[in-house]
């Protein structure tokens, strides 16, 4: 399906539908709050209202929807629903639209948590943002899909799931399903993780250590502080120092703002414990915990790779016990707090101490920014919202940590408020939802035109030797431009400058001099200058050229993957040489006649050509309304033959004898990259050696002027170059030339040996 009707087809979110299956939801949040031991949620209270959605589209009754209830606990079921592709393992899913809902206490909420209420354009309750809502508005995309049955190389797939907010109790949720494999097919395309908030693709998650101080000193009477090791100042200095150390070994990194976190690594104190006593003691001993989080051990979908710039987990633990260690050894520098605060009792050889613990680490997520997935949504994000900006968040996603371990290809988004998620009076906004619609439809669209992109190259890669040599001459000739343009100006301009006056210096003293007028006046530009019209035939030029050069070694291989001789090698370029005459010509008179208007311009009077064109369009529009229609680009096509075909002989036949010579023998497929560099440059200075008078009089054919013409044609040109110039006038820009043929030549031919390899 084109892509403009699927955006058609999906069309906008069913907001009365859509707020429908919402109020049903929210409706049973309350026994889907996630805290066991005391509460434990009902899931398929949540899947009874989604399968009244879809059901009626499904498979069992004659539609297309796949609809598959997982059930690993009683009443705490998932639900895969998929939309058949017509393409085998292309394959698109929206994941992580939880059924779960953290608890609420409907005295501290302005309204009740349990129930949908609507003020405006907000939609409130618990749930609405994290994750109902998402629940249903991709329940809503899903049922579109069956309604309206678009053809998509990529199948569809949704995976609502249950447990996501406590992993009290595990093998419940997603990690059951990947754990039986029914999430494997997942892995062939991009996976949508719908559980975040604010609209903007969620790029990163932190990595979080918790850890434990345990801080032990002498308990003692306020009365006498010296008497005691106060446990309380000790855990404060000693936080203190610990925290210092910390930021500097861990400073802030740049790349964090690439991945758009709003701070960077943290370690901080979160609680504070003591055992209790009366306000006149001091205490002998305090915990403090708190957590280290930040860029702690990113995962990539790629090979499981860690960024540079994240921190291993491993690696700030050490260097936590490290600073503890230090402290414990060096207590007597550690900073006190009065004139008898102390941390030693040297008298009773008493000393406090510090020991460091750690709970169970979660290491950070990083989305793959590379990734078929995030371009996918980033773009559509863009579509939909009107800007995009994606960021990261220092909590911790676990559940897709797991994902990317298990190689998913990972990317974040949601459409709820970050400001409410979790909060008491939670809502969201029913317009962030419609554009969450609009991103995920987009999502669907965008992925079906590079669908199309991809099997347009699926195809092209599966396609016969004419395809493959099209599209090698296309690559081979642009290497051969980017490389050569600079050179060919220079010699174009050495080419057709005007015979100075007698007495008088030429317009240009020698290659050097060329270039350094033309960067003087023009700046590095002008070397490129009149590049846009073989730029814009260069793909047609080389891959007819060697299309043609191809089927000429098809016609006179005596045997399927025999090699050709040189001779023969000799006679397809010169075939080849006839058939891109026709195209040369043309592309050529515009590209001469830009290179060359800057040094005719200045002498005008005997040169003939003073035209300023604009650009390559602009010189053809002249060609065409003032130099006799289309003939008029045919301007030089006897000279063009003259070069070309024997030309392209010389070419493609040096070509071969220099391979067959480095590889002893006609089989050349194993030269090295090397070798076929160096025969590429040498075969390419033979088409010049053998042609190159012909060039000239081309050239200067080329930008004579129409209605004063200087030359008759292509023999008075000849002549007239001998007479006025001798020998030396028919090799003006010789050298240029030659320059540039060794390493044009030498690109072109690497860039389509080896492009051609890998086409098969």
């Amino acid at each position: 399906m084109a892509t403009s009707n699927l955006k058609e087809t999906l069309g906008d979110l069913n907001k009365e539908s859509f707020i429908s299956l919402l109020t049903k939801i929210i409706g049973e949040s309350k026994f889907l709050q996630n805290n066991p031991p005391e509460l434990i949620p009902e899931e398929d209270r949540v899947i009874k209202h989604v399968l009244d959605c879809l059901l009626p589209y499904s498979t069992t009754t004659g539609g297309p929807l796949i609809v598959n209830h997982v059930t690993y606990f009683p009443g705490r079921g998932n639900l895969i629903v998929e939309y058949p592709g017509t393409q085998p393992g292309k394959i698109l899913s929206f994941v992580g639209m939880h059924m779960d809902v953290v608890t609420a206490n409907p005295n501290d909420w302005d309204f009740d948590p349990f129930s949908l209420s609507i003020d405006g354009d907000k939609l409130r309750g618990r749930g609405t943002t994290d994750c109902l809502g998402h629940v249903a508005l991709v329940t809503e995309l899903m049922k579109r899909l069956a309604e309206t049955k678009p053809k998509l190389e990529s199948t569809v797939v949704a995976v609502f799931i249950a447990n996501e907010e406590n992993s009290a109790i595990t093998g419940v949720g997603v990690d059951a399903l990947v754990k039986n494999g029914l999430l494997d097919k997942l892995k062939g395309g991009p996976l949508f993780w719908i559980d975040t908030a604010d609209k903007q693709p969620c790029i990163g998650t932190g990595g979080m250590i918790p850890w434990k101080l345990q801080v032990t000193g002498k308990l003692f009477h306020s009365g006498l502080p010296h008497k005691a090791i106060n446990a309380l100042e000790l855990s404060m200095e000693a936080l203190k120092e610990i925290q210092l150390r910390f930021y500097k070994d861990f400073p802030p990194h740049p790349d964090e703002q690439v991945y758009g976190f709003a701070t960077p690594s943290t370690m901080k104190p979160t609680q504070w414990n003591y055992p209790g006593g009366g306000i006149n003691q001091i205490p002998g001993e305090c915990t403090i915990s708190g957590d280290v989080s930040g860029r702690l051990s990113f995962r990539f979908r790629t090979n499981l790779l860690v960024p540079i710039f994240s921190l291993s987990v491993k690696d700030v633990m050490n260097k936590l016990q490290e600073y503890v260690d230090y402290i414990n050894e060096n207590l007597n520098k550690l900073d006190t707090r009065g004139p008898v605060s102390k941390y030693i009792l040297h008298d009773e050889n008493l000393r406090g101490s510090l020991t460091l613990t750690f709970d169970e680490a979660l290491s950070g997520v990083a989305c793959d920014l590379n990734s078929r997935g995030f371009h996918v949504l980033c773009k559509a994000t863009e579509e939909a919202v009107g800007h995009v900006k994606p960021y990261s968040i220092t909590g911790s996603l676990p559940l897709i940590r797991e994902l990317q371990d298990e190689g998913f290809d990972v990317q974040t988004a949601g459409y709820g408020l970050m400001a409410t998620y979790h909060a008491k009076n939670e809502y969201c906004l029913l317009s962030d939802m419609c554009q969450g619609y609009h991103i995920s439809a987009l999502g669907l669209v965008l992925n079906t035109l590079l669908d199309l992109i991809q099997l347009h190259f699926i195809a092209l890669f599966k396609m016969g030797d004419v395809a493959k040599d099209l599209t090698s001459g296309t690559v081979g000739g642009a290497a051969q431009l980017i490389v050569g343009h600079p050179f060919d100006t220079i010699k174009v301009k050495l080419q057709s400058q005007p015979v100075p006056l007698p007495g008088q210096p030429p317009r240009y003293a020698g290659a050097v001099d060329a270039v350094k007028q033309t960067l003087a006046a023009e700046g590095p530009r002008g070397l490129y200058k009149g590049m846009g019209a073989p730029l814009a035939t260069v793909a047609a030029f080389n891959a007819l050229l060697f299309t043609v050069r191809g089927q000429m070694e098809s016609f006179l291989r005596s045997e399927p993957g025999i090699p050709l001789t040189v001779n023969q090698q000799v006679i397809a370029g010169a075939g080849a040489g006839v058939a891109v005459s026709f195209l040369a010509c043309p592309t050529e008179l515009i590209k001469c006649r830009l290179q060359a208007q800057s040094a005719l311009a200045v002498d005008a009077g005997s040169a003939g050509v003073a035209v300023k064109y604009g650009g390559p369009m602009d010189v053809a529009k002249q060609v065409l309304r003032s130099e006799g229609g289309a003939m008029g680009l045919f301007k030089g096509l006897v000279p063009t033959l003259a070069r070309e075909v024997p030309g392209n002989a010389a070419m493609f036949g040096v070509y071969e004898a220099l391979k067959q010579y480095m590889a002893g023998g006609t089989d050349t497929s194993k030269l090295g990259r090397g070798s076929l560099i160096v025969a590429g440059g040498l075969a390419g200075a033979s088409f010049w050696s053998m042609v190159y008078p012909t060039d000239v009089v081309k050239s200067v054919l080329q930008v004579d002027d129409y209605k004063n013409p200087k030359y008759k044609g292509s023999m008075h040109a000849f002549r007239s170059i001998l007479a006025s110039e001798g020998v030396k006038g028919l090799y003006k820009g010789f050298g240029p030339a030659m320059a540039r043929s060794i390493p044009a030549n030498a690109a072109c031919f690497l860039a389509y040996e080896v492009t051609r390899s890998s086409l098969g």
